[in-house]
């Protein structure tokens, strides 16, 4: 038997910290035996039909942690309209589904299919970008960080700045984003939350003046940060994934860029979520900028090494750190859903599924009889 749930039945009870530790386990254990993960894949189909041009997207996540007993696979399908050279919601897009089948490690059993991502708390965003996104915030971010700049007025910045001031003790706040009706109500929304005072500019040079961090959050195909603008000491995270399916379909000209070349080149490194992920997917702002001799490869670290003590976060103060968030990636994914399983079944959610197990000729000693 298999328990079909919802994720929305169980998640309010996963505190935010506690996503991210779960994200932070899953990531050490990719550095050993213990996990295995494989890059997110994305499959582009594209189509012209009454609506317009847009292209189907399917996502698919993958990946095992013995920490959490669990490995599978997520996927989810979403639609991009293309509208000239930029990404934009089609007019019509459908409920996002998707599913997660969370397999035992030991016994190689189903033991669970969740509906959805588990949701964040702070805003109706995925909790496991956001968990993500501060993970190793103590290796990174100045132990006295506690002003903030925020790029993007959406869903990912809120609940990105909503876990932020669950894990460290914000003074303040500023938020830009190119249209003035959305950065002003996110900053009045978000302030109402979380209790923090959180101010609206009306350039994006302001909002990256006298912050400690930068949180990165929009839906840009071009850079939104200038390198100039950086102060010592600043942490920057980005969460721009790769475009390039789109790219080698012809839809947009260039990958997408969220930060610029002197950014890249005045930090003192640099943490992808995946270096891996980054190659696979041909990620605009590492795997470009390192193709033309930018930066070079040893300058990324992958934050799994930090995580492990294998390679080292801030060592000074004035050190300028960009963390790129850059692709979920399944082994979080399929740790979040376990946790997710274990609490539905703790809490008496979903419906028992009847799967039962077929018999394999192979490698049930079939074959001797079959020849």
């Amino acid at each position: 038997m298999a328990l079909f749930f919802h994720s929305d039945e169980v998640d309010e009870f996963i505190p935010f910290t506690e996503a991210v530790a779960i994200s932070e386990n899953a990531l050490r254990d990719l550095k050993t035996t213990a996990g295995v993960n494989a890059p997110r894949k994305r499959l582009n189909l594209h189509r012209d039909i009454a609506e317009g041009s847009f292209d189907t997207v399917l996502n698919i996540y993958a990946g095992g942690s013995a920490a959490y007993s669990a490995i599978g696979a997520q996927v989810a399908l979403h639609r991009k309209a293309i509208v000239g050279n930029m990404q934009r919601r089609p007019p019509y897009n459908p409920n996002q589904t998707e599913l997660a089948l969370v397999y035992d490690t030991d016994t190689g059993s189903l033991l669970g299919v969740m509906a959805h991502r588990p949701r964040h708390v702070g805003g109706a965003a995925d909790l496991r970008t956001p968990a993500v996104s501060l993970a190793g915030l103590d290796q990174f971010a100045r132990c006295d960080a506690k002003r903030v700049g925020i790029y993007g007025s959406g869903q990912q910045a809120y609940s990105t700045f909503v876990g932020l001031t669950e894990m460290r003790k914000i003074e303040s706040a500023k938020v830009y984003s190119p249209t003035p009706a959305h950065r002003e109500g996110f900053a009045k929304k978000i302030s109402q939350r979380t209790g923090v005072p959180v101010r609206a500019v009306e350039s994006p040079e302001l909002a990256a003046r006298d912050v400690d961090i930068i949180l990165c959050m929009t839906n840009s195909n071009v850079p939104v940060i200038d390198g100039s603008w950086l102060e010592q000491g600043q942490y920057i995270i980005s969460v721009v994934g790769s475009n390039i399916e789109l790219v080698k379909s012809g839809n947009i000209a260039a990958p997408r860029r969220e930060v610029d070349d002197e950014t890249l080149k005045r930090c003192s490194f640099i943490v992808a979520l995946s270096k891996e992920q980054a190659i696979d997917s041909q990620q605009g702002d590492i795997y470009w900028p390192v193709q033309n001799g930018v930066i070079a490869w040893d300058k990324v670290l992958d934050i799994s090494d930090v995580l492990t003590g294998k390679a080292k976060g801030r060592s000074d103060d004035n050190q300028i750190i960009l963390y790129k968030n850059q692709g979920g990636q399944g082994i979080v994914d399929i740790a979040l859903a376990k946790k997710c399983y274990d609490l539905a079944k703790q809490h008496g959610k979903g419906h028992e599924l009847r799967i039962e197990a077929r018999e394999n000729w192979w490698v049930q000693g079939g074959r001797t009889q079959t020849w």
